[in-house]
């Protein structure tokens, strides 16, 4: 199949893409921007690739979205979140135009003219038989083939044990949607949560995800979440590092932390962060919290702004 029929994501070519100051070579599967190269993860490559052999054409998400996660749910801030990865490695924040041509609510365009570059590298031979060179004629092996008569019973029963052995795995191997669901008890407290959320331990919060600590959970009586914990650090420190907290911040919305929640005073995670009293408009993570709110097969719109309405009727009822 060619890769204009699977959209792209079939066997690896051996084809080196040229495009603005990058190289795309897919043999070694490398990413190189301004002669260095550049290390990122393989969902972003895969959606380069996609938007390569499209150059110019308009690709929709959903088309990704089948194309990078066949026959897998993902949450839907998965794609833009490896479209951001994609930009930040091709450092197409800086670029006027960018590469990579967002069409709101629909897709993502390749915007730039792009060469390519068929290497020589030798065709993939088949593997041959290791006894085909050997001086000694090859074992026949006839006496081990079970005779006609008990074939039959024989692919009945592997059958059978094959679908016994695909139950018990299904019983015991939980479904990663239910992960969080179905921890009890995580070992950690809320404390620990936010003391790891102001040092920005990306480490430590990772190792709480991984056992059911919930980021939505109100980490005071303001109804703040874990998100918001973190978009603190901006107010607090004023020389803070700014991929620390996108790093957290990304670490947090990939486990399932939503950007939509208001606290008690109305304000999202998005309003605080745009606000000039914490990150800024410009702030790497508000730009991450903004794609996120924009972007998607559902954006969330006017989900992601503060409501002071709701924030006064609270009060109210207080």
């Amino acid at each position: 199949m060619s890769d204009s029929e699977t959209g792209g994501i079939g066997l690896r070519g051996r084809r080196r893409w040229q495009f603005a100051d990058c190289v795309f070579d897919e043999a070694s599967w490398s990413l190189t921007v301004d002669g260095r190269r550049v290390t990122t993860e393989t969902k972003p490559l895969e959606i380069l690739r996609v938007l390569l052999l499209r150059a110019g054409d308009l690709v929709s998400k959903s088309e990704l979205l089948d194309l990078i996660w066949p026959d897998v749910m993902v949450v839907e801030a998965s794609l833009p979140t490896a479209v951001h990865k994609l930009r930040l490695a091709l450092n197409d924040a800086h670029r006027d135009p960018p590469i990579i041509e967002t069409v709101s609510r629909v897709g993502y365009r390749l915007a730039v003219t792009v060469r390519i570059e068929e290497t020589s590298a030798a065709k993939l031979q088949p593997v041959s038989n290791p006894l085909s060179a050997s001086a000694d004629p090859p074992i026949r092996m006839a006496s081990l083939v079970p005779p006609p008569s008990w074939r039959t019973p024989l692919r009945l029963a592997s059958v059978v044990v094959g679908l016994v052995i695909v139950a018990w795995m299904a019983s015991v191997i939980e479904p990663v949607s239910r992960l969080h669901a179905t921890r009890a008890n995580p070992p950690y407290s809320q404390r620990e949560a936010r003391d790891a959320l102001r040092r920005l331990d990306v480490r430590a919060i990772e190792r709480m995800l991984a056992v059911g600590w919930d980021p939505n959970v109100s980490l005071d009586d303001q109804g703040n979440g874990a998100i918001n914990y973190v978009l603190n650090e901006c107010e607090w420190d004023h020389g803070h590092n700014q991929e620390r907290i996108l790093l957290m911040v990304r670490t947090l919305t990939d486990d399932g932390a939503v950007i939509d929640h208001r606290n008690i005073w109305g304000d999202t995670p998005y309003s605080i962060a745009s606000t000039k009293r914490y990150c800024g408009p410009d702030h790497p993570v508000t730009r991450y919290l903004r794609m996120l709110c924009t972007e998607g097969s559902k954006p969330l719109g006017d989900r992601c702004m503060a409501s002071y309405e709701l924030a006064r009727g609270h009060h109210l009822k207080v």
